[in-house]
């Protein structure tokens, strides 16, 4: 039911991404969806309805919502999830109700102090995962250890790389840089077993290199990534505009056409749907509430790859082999 153009947006993303083969559970209010279904033809056979009498607006407040609608169609796809009746929830909706109704439902995995948004880009080199990206705005060093465990075991789970390459993110690559939480979080990471850091990244170094995971706070990842799907939304359409501009320029745009489609794929912040909610004993995929339908189902398609990964072990193995971490590292007082 969630996002600017639900249900109908994700009632069509249901049903491309069934082509695939695997089950999808439409979770909202019945009557609605059957009207839209009606209108695109009916549903394949491994499609599926769950009723859910209520909805989180995007206005609500998220916990207050989370916990007052419980028969919201959030609250009852991780109620799912809880009884082991589907493996992985996907929303377009109110990104604060779905982590609070993941919460509520699901609870975090086992030793998490905070969950993560983990954002997905398309790299240079692969996929860099940035995290967190929004759900936890104040953190501390011991967050973003965590961070930077779970960010390592969704790469090994969702692309197959083990002992991928971290960095915490910061203005600057020199150990002195940073704030009193980034040089903290990088004694943590750099002692952590089994982890492969390497120290600071800046902003324009993200997605040129080799490094896999990110690692930040909440508002600092949160604004990045507003940054960079605005600058590529802007370079697409400064590309668009030039092509457009005369009979030369749409000569010249119509012989470059493949290669002009390649370099603007590599912009697509899209590929993956959204981002996964880290930290909570269940998978989690939060789109963007603007997502089209072809959107929609690479976030179900992403969905239903790292569920089959095993994603929720993986965190589970990594988090236990950091989690002497800390005892490892003196750290500085902080100031209450």
């Amino acid at each position: 039911m969630g996002g600017d153009k639900g249900p109908g947006a994700n009632v069509a993303g249901a049903i491309k991404a069934s082509r695939q083969g695997f089950e999808i559970l439409l979770v909202g209010d019945e009557a609605v969806l059957r009207e839209e279904i009606a209108e695109q033809g009916g549903l394949p056979p491994n499609v599926h309805l769950a009723h859910a009498s209520e909805v989180v607006e995007m206005d609500d407040k998220a916990v207050s919502a989370a916990r007052r609608k419980r028969d919201s169609s959030l609250r009852v796809s991780f109620e799912l999830v809880s009884k082991g009746q589907a493996e992985a929830v996907v929303t377009m909706g109110n990104s604060g109700a779905a982590m609070a109704s993941a919460l509520f439902s699901c609870g975090r995995s086992p030793g998490v102090l905070r969950p993560a948004i983990a954002s997905i880009f398309p790299g240079r080199q692969g996929p860099v995962v940035l995290l967190d990206s929004g759900a936890s705005v104040d953190c501390k060093p011991e967050f973003l250890l965590q961070f930077g465990l779970m960010g390592a075991a969704l790469v090994q789970a969702a692309f197959g790389e083990r002992n991928p390459k971290l960095a915490v993110l910061s203005n600057g690559a020199e150990a002195e840089k940073g704030t009193d939480l980034t040089r903290s979080a990088a004694k943590l990471l750099a002692a952590a077993p089994g982890l492969s850091f390497a120290g600071y990244i800046e902003p324009h170094e993200v997605l040129e290199g080799n490094i896999r995971v990110v690692v930040t706070d909440g508002w600092t990842g949160n604004i990045m990534i507003k940054a960079a799907e605005g600058m590529a939304l802007h370079i697409k359409s400064l590309v668009r505009d030039a092509a457009a501009r005369n009979l030369i320029s749409q000569a010249g745009a119509l012989l470059l056409r493949p290669s002009l489609k390649s370099a603007l794929a590599e912009l697509d912040y899209s590929e993956y749907g959204g981002g996964l909610l880290l930290g909570v004993d269940a998978v989690s995929i939060i789109g963007h509430g603007a997502a089209e339908p072809n959107q929609i189902a690479n976030a179900l398609s992403f969905a239903n790859r790292v569920a089959g990964a095993r994603l929720l072990n993986e965190i589970r193995t990594s988090l236990a082999t950091g989690q002497d971490a800390t005892d490892a590292v003196e750290m500085p007082e902080r100031a209450e």
